[in-house]
């Protein structure tokens, strides 16, 4: 069974694809990470991102605490939201093998949730990420984020 061009049935039971084309985005989806070496803003627009310790993960968090690949980001179909879209993270790798610490947000471990507005995802000790919807243009975005590097731009 393939499930984004990958043969993963686990990241499949937990993902509902999107089936139609999303509408013309007004919000920016982002992942603001701030681990040792401060924060990263990453522009959220492909389907799929992994996250972990890893250099080979598309988003890279720099943690003792946070599992060579920790998580996943799948974009996912969401009729609730202005643009039809939003973003769920899974715990774990692409293969469907958990990570060592999981992901916690509001509190709660989770095994995989649909992100909302504000949710921060704590990866251990010493790395969280939050997850922002911006109706703003990319200037104002910018100049908000003082000392933050700006990643896939």
């Amino acid at each position: 069974m393939l499930c984004f061009g990958y043969p993963i049935p686990v990241l499949c039971q937990w993902v509902s694809p999107m089936t139609t084309p999303p509408r013309r985005p007004t919000l920016n989806h982002v992942l603001i990470v701030k681990d040792r070496h401060g924060p990263k803003a990453y522009w959220l627009t492909a389907e799929l991102y992994s996250l972990g310790r890893d250099p080979s993960n598309s988003i890279r968090i720099d943690s003792q605490y946070v599992s060579r690949h920790h998580a996943i980001l799948v974009k996912t179909e969401s009729p609730s939201s202005p643009d039809g879209f939003t973003y769920q993270i899974i715990d774990g790798d692409i293969q469907g093998t958990p990570s060592t610490n999981g992901l916690y947000i509001r509190g709660q471990r989770v095994e995989f949730r649909d992100l909302e507005d504000g949710d921060e995802i704590q990866f251990g000790n010493d790395a969280t990420a939050t997850y922002s919807l911006q109706t703003q243009d990319l200037d104002r975005i910018l100049s908000t984020f003082e000392n933050t590097q700006i990643v896939g731009l």
